[in-house]
């Protein structure tokens, strides 16, 4: 789940533990997934440690605006533009509070390890760079519609895309699920979801973008492993 956040934030502390009772790895996941996973919880733990002001600070130059980014790139933001320039990447490694973190790291968990075991590291980091950008893409067309100025966190519009590119791999009912998927989305669209209020707490745009990329996209990462290596054979 991709958040919408104010200015004005506050995390609420919490902790996680866990514990096995053998060697056996907690979760038969993959490199790369576990990677991304440590970054995420390193980078929610590092904010909670920093003053709120410097939290708050962090969340407005890594979290993704696209009135602010557009400035950026077209150069009428004076301050900060490499790292703004940066927050179609950025963004997707910070989060709102615990409970969104881990929701995000459990369907991260979910969706990257098939991924990741069907492509490859390299090929899965790829793809779900590229889809957690176009996710973002998708809150630009959005802001030229609704003119809605927010700045957006969250790793879900990167899962969204594994989920599509899960759809697609699978093969099963995809076109139905597709439909579920982004029928849900424009649902909270239009009437919210429960406890928002009057802040659009979910970027429901970047979903359906992440998850339309992934599915489109799984063949461009698809190729076979040696399909770069030279033909070495005389």
């Amino acid at each position: 789940m991709a958040y919408v956040v104010q200015i004005r934030c506050q995390s609420n502390e919490s902790h996680l533990s866990l514990t096995t009772k053998s060697s056996q790895p907690i979760f038969n996941t993959t490199p790369a997934v576990i990677g991304l996973i440590a970054l995420n919880v390193i980078i929610h733990l590092i904010r909670q440690v920093l003053p709120d002001q410097l939290a708050q600070i962090v969340v407005l130059l890594g979290g993704f605006s696209a009135p602010i980014f557009l400035a950026t790139v077209l150069g009428a933001q004076e301050h900060f533009g490499f790292i703004l320039a940066l927050t179609p990447l950025t963004y997707a490694f910070l989060h709102g509070d615990f409970v969104h973190l881990a929701m995000n790291m459990a369907f991260l968990l979910a969706f990257g390890t098939a991924v990741e075991r069907y492509l490859g590291w390299k090929r899965f980091l790829g793809l779900y760079l590229v889809c957690g950008i176009i996710a973002v893409v998708t809150s630009i067309a959005l802001f030229f519609l609704t003119h809605e100025q927010t700045i957006i966190v969250g790793a879900s519009g990167a899962i969204s895309g594994l989920f599509g590119a899960v759809i697609r791999i699978s093969r099963q009912r995809a076109l139905v699920t597709m439909g579920i998927f982004i029928a849900m989305n424009l649902i909270m669209a239009f009437t919210g979801a429960p406890g928002m209020g009057e802040m659009r707490t979910i970027a429901w745009e970047t979903h359906i973008g992440g998850f339309v990329a992934g599915y489109l996209l799984l063949p461009l990462f698809d190729y076979p492993a040696d399909y770069y290596e030279e033909d070495e054979t005389p």
